[in-house]
């Protein structure tokens, strides 16, 4: 089976696309993609390897490609454990990335709960709740508030 990584690309631009009007910026696709890579990086970052592994098995080709840019071998998740922990990981991403002035006229908990949610059409909802039982119960709230109605 050849890949085609046309209908990948089509189907990542429509994505962004969609992620883009849901966070109010449907011309800002390419700091959508920034913080979508931001908070899937965060996200990466807090969960252990096995859990990405099992994640990253439910995402499209694009997703996946986004997921494991840059990804260093990490023995231990990241010691995020508040909302504002994970948020302050995001928007160092975000401005690591090269989004540092825009404003998104929403909380930064506000913008990874609409990158969660835009996951919902691919993750099913036993590796969300796989996923949240690994987090603080900080940050529980946060992902299941995201996860809700799946």
């Amino acid at each position: 089976m050849a890949l085609n990584f046309d209908k990948f690309a089509q189907e990542g631009n429509h994505f962004v696309n969609e992620l883009a009007r849901s966070l109010g910026h449907p011309e800002e696709t390419g700091r959508t993609s920034i913080v979508l890579r931001a908070v899937l990086h965060s996200l990466r970052e807090r969960i252990t390897i096995s859990e990405s592994l099992h994640l990253l098995s439910q995402l499209p080709m694009f997703l996946k490609g986004v997921y494991v840019d840059n990804w260093k071998y990490r023995e231990k998740p990241l010691d995020l454990n508040t909302r504002e922990e994970f948020a302050g990981e995001v928007e160092k991403h975000q401005d690591q990335y090269g989004e540092r002035e825009f404003s998104w006229d929403m909380s930064t908990e506000k913008i990874i709960q609409t990158v969660i949610s835009a996951l919902n059409k691919y993750v099913s909802k036993g590796e969300f709740e796989d996923i949240i039982a690994q987090l603080p119960e900080d940050l529980k709230g946060l992902f299941r508030e995201s996860t809700e109605g799946k």
